[in-house]
């Protein structure tokens, strides 16, 4: 682009303010279009194979050498000075970001598997060389492995001034720069309604696009202490030019008044007018052209240094999500697509989100930061919100893309990020380790019964990976059982198990313990109460161990007779414990109470210590011959157990989301993996004298 005065351009300089402001809603106006075509923009974070450290742009065989060696298959070369900066071909584009992210920019496109064989074909290009350098990209949206202070910036005068400013004010601008990666999606409006309506849509559902998109597992070469880093680091900035457009939100808001938002705003850089930049700090956009009109290129330039959630350009711009693996960053391209060209659509968020400040966004990003699923966003929960946005788009999305939805379909209805799945490999522990060899170099390790739990709309079941690692580590064989109520199929199960483990899971439904359901129960699933409520008799009738484990709990209580209370936000409305905590569930978050001379307390050897806790219900009644081993601070049971002998406990909180790290849960496996080996023993014993 060439930067410099506008020929013709007349106006008096009383006027400036004025012409300036014009030009922009006029470049605004000119974006309006019929067509329904969208672009995305998909930044890299690249790392060395062998060391997994960050990689710059001018060392040996960095990045610079990466453009290099992709230049033979792109039509054209970019260059800052002597420095390659970027690749062009067709309608895709490849630059690069402040420490070196690859961003690939392409679009217009009309078809989602338009951009599927454009983003394709930049990895054909790509995906050698890295290889051939011993490079990878892990797709995650903040650097895994440095403090963003440590990643070289490229030589490029607009980084070093955005980074001498923006790291001025907060270090969160020199964190989101070097750090981060993002996914971005661009879409048209037809006129200046369509356009302030999209707008206003996509800033408000923004929280709720940052939370379904988080992939930031490490922020500053740590494990993140708190959910979704890139909106934590927008948080963090002074927040004149990223969140929410000031006054964005509210009837009437307009292209003239984005364009004044703009040219207020401290401009940071121009161009000098010889070809170079110079650096002009808060000086504001206004300030800079007082006697001239600006050309369009420094009008492109000028829209180029904001960064709230969406912006405004001849295009609309949703910002919020974090890079993705492509089959996720694929489905969220058609979320978007679908969300926003879908008359529908629109009209059913324009309604939901009616009324709503910039004070509420706020609200919303804290809630998610620190509830995650667990968080309120305008009134509602996240998982409506979450739910919502997926079913309107596709219930929108044709044949021939529905089908690209399909990975954040089933993160979102499994309730996790991509951030929340990742595992460190490095994290692995030796003693699990170990455990698992010695079990399996042995015949006589303990078969331990996990029921399983069943989703009503998935296709298989579904177990958290902490029960029978847990097991393993504790020394037992772990046993999923299939999902049955056949009495013969029963019997079998409780004679080739030594002990049972009952997980969490769905609500109970109400009439097994003799209650009317109320507006508060969740999901209940009929298949799984009648097969725990049909084999936990079988069981204590065998007199062999079971672990109940949160609804776990529950079924024990209602398998002997004994009832729920079906929320305990209705029945401790004074409780100061939120018992749906957020994320991560390993940690804990309040104290139990044990009692003395329970069977809880012989295996724990405390009278008090932490648990995690995810749970909306809990035990009214015990049951007959069941008795209360544990309270929370506001009176909640947290364990129970058989009177006697019998190994039979429950425990409200989530021992297998904490085995790694909770002395207290090691033991509950342990104790029941033992008592197992003991009755295996002993019936062993039996035969043998028989």
């Amino acid at each position: 682009m060439e930067f410099g005065a506008e020929p013709g351009d007349q106006a008096s300089d009383a006027n400036y303010r004025e012409a300036n402001r014009r030009k922009l809603v006029d470049f605004f106006q000119a974006g309006a279009k019929q067509s329904r075509m969208f672009g995305y923009e998909l930044e890299h974070i690249v790392l060395h194979k062998n060391t997994e450290g960050p990689v710059s742009y001018a060392e040996e065989n960095g990045v610079r050498e990466v453009l290099r060696r992709m230049s033979p298959l792109y039509e054209r070369e970019v260059y800052d000075g002597d420095d390659l900066v970027g690749l062009a071909r067709g309608n895709e584009y490849v630059s690069l970001e402040p420490a070196a992210q690859i961003e690939v920019s392409a679009g217009p496109f009309e078809k989602v598997g338009e951009a599927e064989a454009s983003y394709l074909a930049f990895r054909e290009a790509l995906d050698p060389v890295l290889e051939e350098l011993g490079l990878f990209t892990p797709m995650v949206g903040y650097n895994p492995s440095a403090k963003a202070s440590d990643l070289e910036l490229i030589p490029k005068f607009r980084y070093d001034s955005m980074n001498r400013f923006l790291g001025n004010e907060a270090y969160a601008g020199v964190t989101m720069m070097r750090g981060s990666a993002s996914l971005q999606v661009s879409i048209d409006f037809v006129d200046e309604a369509d356009a302030m309506l999209k707008f206003r849509v996509a800033q408000l559902i923004s929280p709720v696009l940052a939370f379904m998109c988080d992939n930031s597992p490490f922020y500053e070469a740590e494990p993140r202490t708190e959910q979704m880093v890139r909106t934590g680091i927008w948080n963090g900035m002074r927040q004149d030019r990223v969140g929410t457009v000031p006054g964005s939100l509210a009837p009437g808001f307009s292209f003239e008044r984005y364009a004044d938002y703009i040219l207020s705003r401290g401009a940071i850089l121009v161009p000098d007018g010889a070809g170079s930049w110079e650096y002009v700090g808060d000086k504001t956009f206004y300030e800079v052209y007082a006697d001239r009109v600006m050309t369009d290129a420094e009008v492109e330039h000028a829209l180029s240094m904001v960064w709230p959630d969406a912006r405004l350009k001849n295009f609309v711009e949703i910002r919020p999500a974090d890079a993705m693996p492509f089959d996720f960053s694929l489905a969220y391209v058609t979320l978007i697509k679908n969300l926003f060209y879908g008359e529908r659509n629109l009209a059913v968020l324009d309604a939901l989100l009616v009324g709503l400040d910039e004070q509420d966004v706020r609200d919303a990003k804290r809630s998610l930061i620190e509830r995650g699923h667990a968080g309120r966003v305008y009134g509602r929960s996240a998982e409506f919100w979450v739910d919502l946005l997926v079913n309107l788009a596709a219930g929108t999305a044709g044949v021939d893309e529905a089908f690209y939805l399909e990975p954040l379909q089933t993160m979102t209805k499994n309730r996790f990020t991509l951030a929340d799945a990742y595992q460190d490999p490095k994290k692995r522990e030796p003693a699990y380790d170990q455990a698992i060899q010695a079990i399996t170099g042995q015949g006589g390790a303990p078969r331990i019964g996990i029921f399983p739990r069943y989703d009503f709309e998935l296709t298989g079941l579904s177990l958290s990976e902490g029960y029978t690692t847990g097991v393993l580590a504790a020394g037992g064989l772990p046993v999923v059982l299939p999902l049955t109520d056949n009495p013969h199929m029963l019997d079998k199960i409780v004679e080739v198990c030594d002990a049972f483990i009952i997980p969490g899971g769905q609500d109970i439904d109400p009439n097994h313990y003799g209650q009317k359901r109320n507006l508060r129960l969740h999901r209940v699933t009929r298949q799984r109460d009648e097969m725990e409520l049909a084999l936990i008799p079988r069981v204590l009738r065998a007199g062999k161990p079971i672990l109940g484990i949160c609804r776990g709990m529950q079924a024990l209580a209602v398998a002997h007779g004994g009832s729920l209370y079906q929320d305990i936000h209705l029945t401790h409305p004074e409780s100061k414990i939120h018992h749906v905590q957020a994320r991560p569930f390993s940690d804990p978050v309040h104290e139990v109470e044990v009692v003395a001379g329970t069977r809880l307390a012989q295996i724990t050897g405390c009278e008090r210590f932490g648990v995690n806790t995810i749970h909306h219900q809990s035990v009214q009644d015990p049951g007959k011959n069941m008795i209360v081993s544990a309270y929370a601070p506001d009176g909640v049971v947290e364990a129970i157990e058989l009177r006697g002998e019998c190994f039979v406990m429950g425990v409200q909180w989530h021992p297998e989301l904490m085995w790694r790290t909770s002395e207290q849960a090691q033991k509950l496996f342990g104790a029941l993996v033992e008592e197992a080996s003991s009755k295996r023993r002993l019936e062993s014993y039996a035969s043998s004298e028989l």
